[in-house]
């Protein structure tokens, strides 16, 4: 329970409102049913005093026989009041009356009161008097009935049960209320320090308390939503960080399989030429026909020149992107003087080449590295296509963009296989015969081409073959 209590504030609170609430209603309690009773004994005896003061006035103006009346009404008007009368000697004499044909005269029968306790009565006043036409002095003693005040004090204490259910009612009432008005901001304020160490900030405090609990909720809203716009800024930062530090990864990887790559391109050639040149030189076996295998080196040297040209134009291209020689170019007559390159190797496939070009297309570009591009397209569809199948080329201008198409027929590739069509040196053919292909950088180079200029491009199967679209 003690544990239970010191873990919550409310239950802290609570107690010790209850026992402060408690602790002075009985203080006031007791200080009530102690004064009370004595501040209303001070007033009866003050009033007493008053009325005895205006009695001895009146005795002191007329003689012993005569105050006897007087005596009567006294003890009538004021009931539990004692009255002694002593003479000079001290000794106690009978109170005249209405029937007294004497005085003084010793009283000898006791006191007569209404009670014979003495605790009965409250303190005892003397007074000092002589009747008119007398110079005795006599001694009027007066106490007042102390029966007023045990009634009120009995009153008091019959009550106090009462009072004690009452007073612990009104401590639990107001204990409960006041807690709760208390802990209620400040624990919401600590469920919500719990929300922000867990950088949760979908939460809003009400500010509809001018106190200082009020100010403390207005400034954890201002604190959480700059909080939240600095954790969001710092998201964003580091998302963007992971974005080029992977942007990085994938350009160190691409440079570690494109060296990679060229390694292996080359080292199949250099190997085969160097077992031919050692047979050629040690006239081993049919390595005496030097004729036959010094052609067949210098047509892979021939290969391998090539490769290196490509691997030194896409080195090119990407060590100048910002130095792109951008001009205006005619690509209509830039496509019509591709087809002369190619007419001897598409007349010896058969195929059958049909184009559409709009006149008058112009489009900014570098332009060599645009013909660039457009000649390795080209020289893929021819080099890919079967014989006897047809090529279609179009170019024309729609919502003013120019747009090219180049589409092989009798031929498909694997959906998954599309994309990877402009990775360095890939090849679907697996055995990389350079008969069946070339070196697997012509996309690759119209790729860095086409991305260099931000220009958009695709590469997809048609139900007659496979088309390739740029949009200028």
């Amino acid at each position: 329970m003690i544990k239970k209590i010191k873990g919550s504030l409310f239950a802290k609170i609570f107690v010790i409102t209850f026992l402060l609430t408690s602790i002075c209603c009985v203080l006031t309690y007791t200080v009530i049913s102690w004064l009370v009773p004595k501040t209303y004994s001070t007033t009866l005896d003050t009033n007493l005093e008053n009325t005895v003061t205006s009695f001895i006035t009146e005795l002191e103006a007329m003689s012993p026989l005569e105050s006897g009346k007087l005596f009567d009404e006294f003890l009538l008007n004021n009931n539990g009041v004692l009255l002694q009368l002593f003479d000079t000697a001290g000794n106690e004499l009978e109170l005249p009356s209405q029937g007294s044909t004497e005085f003084p005269r010793l009283l000898t029968g006791g006191i007569a009161t209404e009670n014979a306790d003495p605790a009965a009565y409250r303190a005892t006043h003397s007074y000092l008097f002589s009747f008119t036409g007398s110079d005795t002095v006599y001694t009027l003693t007066v106490a007042g009935s102390a029966h007023e005040v045990d009634l009120l004090k009995d009153t008091l204490a019959s009550v106090f049960l009462i009072l004690f259910f009452v007073i612990l009612a009104i401590a639990t009432i107001a204990s409960v209320v006041y807690s709760r008005y208390v802990t209620k901001p400040v624990l919401r304020l600590s469920e919500v320090s719990k929300e922000m160490s867990e950088l949760n900030f979908n939460w809003k405090c009400k500010e509809d308390r001018t106190d200082e609990l009020g100010v403390l909720a207005h400034s954890l809203n201002e604190m959480s939503m700059k909080l939240s716009a600095a954790l969001e800024n710092l998201q964003n930062a580091n998302a963007k960080l992971q974005a080029d530090i992977e942007h990085e990864r994938e350009l160190e990887q691409a440079q570690l399989d494109f060296f990679s790559a060229v390694s292996h391109e080359l080292k199949t050639p250099i190997t085969i030429i160097k077992g031919q040149t050692e047979g050629m030189i040690l006239n081993v076996g049919d390595y005496q026909n030097r004729s036959k295998y010094l052609s067949r080196s210098l047509e892979i040297i021939n290969t391998m020149e090539n490769m290196v040209q490509e691997i030194l134009t896409v080195s090119r291209i990407k060590s100048s992107k910002v130095g792109l020689r951008k001009e205006t170019i005619d690509f209509s007559a830039l496509l019509k003087g591709e087809y002369a390159l190619f007419e001897d190797l598409i007349v010896q496939k058969e195929i059958d080449w049909n184009e559409d070009i709009s006149p008058s297309l112009h489009i900014v570009a570098d332009k060599m590295l645009i013909q660039k591009a457009i000649n390795n397209i080209i020289s893929n569809a021819i080099l890919y296509s079967p014989e006897s199948s047809s090529i279609y080329m179009n170019a024309f201008s729609e919502n003013g963009a120019v747009n090219f198409r180049l589409e092989n027929t009798g031929v498909h590739i694997p959906d998954d296989e599309l994309p990877k069509l402009f990775d360095a040196f890939y090849r679907i053919e697996r055995s990389r015969n350079k008969k069946t292909g070339g070196s697997g950088l012509g996309l690759y180079i119209v790729k860095t081409i086409l991305e260099q200029h931000n220009i958009i491009y695709s590469l997809k199967n048609t139900d007659r073959g496979v088309l390739f679209s740029i949009q200028f």
